[in-house]
């Protein structure tokens, strides 16, 4: 490193508390993954804790949970387990706050007795599969209830499962994972992701959350981060190319025009035809830069709706949209008699993708590892340094010898293709398309979970699409209900008479200003977006900070 960049790298990380070097900075990014991992244990741990654990048929959702259970003053071979859970519980938690107060205060050893907790989430888990055996199999106490043999096992037994089995891993090889912490939280989140329709196996509408919005919007947001946190360019437009590919599917695969495709020709033809569009756009508008850009990929992304509305050339079907489309057809693998082979009582790859909502989950999370894998091997190529040098400064990139233009119509172009493999997932999900589902609010959405989750970072933008998506189209949906049933619980009725409807955006709001407010780089920010955000000025020395010069 030259001496007069070196010195600036030092002076900016003393100026902004940020490390200089590159073996640094990789392991101060990974204390944010260390937290994302921590945090997700918790709330599963925590949320499995207070709701019920095995509920009969015709319930409807109502059970007993561990803290139920605590509460009643149960007795038998079943509650020594119950209260090693709580006990553990308490524990992680009381570390975690610990843990908190010794980094915000610079005070203390954070992290003690890494092993000790490890080993009380690890009984923690065992003492989970232990009362799930006890009570869900065995029958062997009224401890939950006087649950019949129909009964069945509630979510809330895998959520305290996987929360315990994540804190034991996260704790058991924290140098490892604060070390490798990109490998490490892609393996769990790959792992949970895979077990999220087991895990949940009694909430079909929450595995079709999982589907058609949290997975869809994980890909958006992938393939906004190219063009916004690699490239540094802003797009306002980005539903136009999730439409694209939505009517590519429709188009192909559906009664409108008689054709009827493969899907996974499809798919990779939405990708296509979305990046030709994204070239189209960025051929004679990507010498714009900032605002003067973002006006006209935002008119990009009004036009593309509208001309489907029209009934562009009569081929999109207008306000109707089109219908009809067709669901990817996978078959069953059978023996040599013709007999289905099943594991754990489904066919393998014989997923009926019209009725079974796993089926597009475990689809999607193929494709965003693969998007994962391909875009993180991209952004450390020669195509990903020079995206970095145009973000950082385009006039000096140019001089350089980087072609600006062709890289970013490079990044234009592979960002819609993305957003065109999540518009054709889309399309056949729904078996439909209409112009409604397209609109700005898509694109603001998606840019949304780009800078909630960290520009730039990859796995920060995964993170900032789960939340966000369950925060729009899960809890704010269901928050009438939730606070009835509090209400009903704790004796404060006022609460049930509120109507949530009305304020389901000054929720959404409120949330998103306090998150940004707590974290202004995002949840799990890149450090050269933090340094710039920290000391108030791009700098020379950022690539320093990158550890690439």
């Amino acid at each position: 490193m030259p001496e007069p960049i070196a010195a600036t790298a030092a002076q900016l990380a003393s100026d902004v508390a940020l490390p200089a070097t590159k073996r640094a900075t990789e392991r101060e990014e990974s204390r944010g993954t260390f937290w994302a991992l921590v945090t997700g244990g918790l709330l599963f741990v925590v949320a499995g804790w207070f709701l019920p654990w095995f509920v009969e048929v015709t319930a409807n959702g109502v059970g007993f949970s561990p803290q139920d259970v605590v509460s009643s003053s149960p007795t038998g071979i079943g509650t020594v387990f119950v209260y090693l859970i709580g006990v553990a519980m308490v524990a992680l938690l009381v570390g975690a706050v610990y843990d908190l107060v010794c980094l915000r205060l610079h005070r203390g050893e954070p992290f003690r007795y890494s092993r000790a907790r490890a080993a009380l989430a690890a009984a923690g888990a065992v003492s989970t599969v232990v009362v799930w055996y006890l009570i869900g199999v065995q029958r062997e106490e009224p401890l939950f209830g006087n649950i019949s043999s129909f009964a069945l096992t509630d979510n809330a037994v895998w959520m305290e499962l996987t929360g315990m089995t994540i804190l034991a891993i996260v704790y058991g090889v924290r140098e490892w994972i604060v070390a490798h912490a990109a490998l490490a939280f892609g393996g769990v989140i790959f792992i949970i992701g895979a077990l999220f329709p087991f895990i949940f196996n009694a909430s079909i509408g929450f595995i079709s959350w999982g589907a058609s919005a949290a997975a869809i919007y994980v890909l958006l947001g992938l393939g906004l981060n190219v063009v916004v946190g690699f490239a540094g360019l802003l797009d306002l437009g980005y539903a136009a190319f999730f439409a694209i590919g939505a009517y590519t599917a429709g188009s192909m695969a559906s009664p409108r025009h008689g054709l009827y495709l493969p899907f996974w020709v499809i798919l990779f033809l939405g990708a296509a035809v979305a990046a030709l569009f994204g070239a189209i756009l960025g051929a004679p508008t990507l010498r714009l830069r900032g605002d003067y850009l973002a006006i006209v990929t935002l008119g990009f992304g009004e036009i593309i709706p509208d001309m489907a509305t029209n009934n562009l050339f009569g081929q999109t079907g207008g306000p109707e949209g089109i219908t009809g489309v067709s669901h990817p057809a996978v078959p069953g693998i059978t023996d040599l008699h013709g007999n289905h082979v099943s594991l754990l009582g489904h066919d393998l790859f014989g997923y009926d993708f019209e009725i079974n909502p796993k089926a597009y989950f475990w689809l999607l999370l193929i494709v965003i590892v693969a998007v994962v894998f391909l875009l993180r091997n991209l952004e450390r190529s020669r195509v990903g340094r020079a995206w970095a040098a145009i973000r950082e400064d385009e006039v000096a990139a140019a001089a350089t010898g980087i072609n600006t233009v062709r890289s970013k119509l490079l990044a234009f172009a592979i960002g819609a293709s993305v957003s065109g493999f999540a518009g054709a997932i889309y399309g056949a999900q729904f078996g439909g398309v209409t112009p409604d589902e397209f609109e700005f609010a898509v694109s603001i959405t998606v840019l949304t979970v780009v800078v909630l989750g960290g520009i730039g970072n990859s796995t920060g933008v995964a993170v900032g699409a789960i939340l966000l998506s369950f925060i729009i189209f899960w809890a704010l949906p269901h928050m009438q209900e939730w606070t009835t049933t509090f209400g009903h619980t704790t004796g404060i009725t006022t609460l049930s008479t509120i109507d949530y409807n009305k304020f389901q955006y000054v929720v959404y709001g409120v949330i998103l200003i306090s998150i940004m407010l707590a974290r202004p780089a995002g949840l799990l920010p890149s450090r050269a977006r933090k340094v710039e955000l920290q000391s108030g000025t791009e700098s020379e020395a950022l690539a320093s900070v990158r550890g690439t010069v």
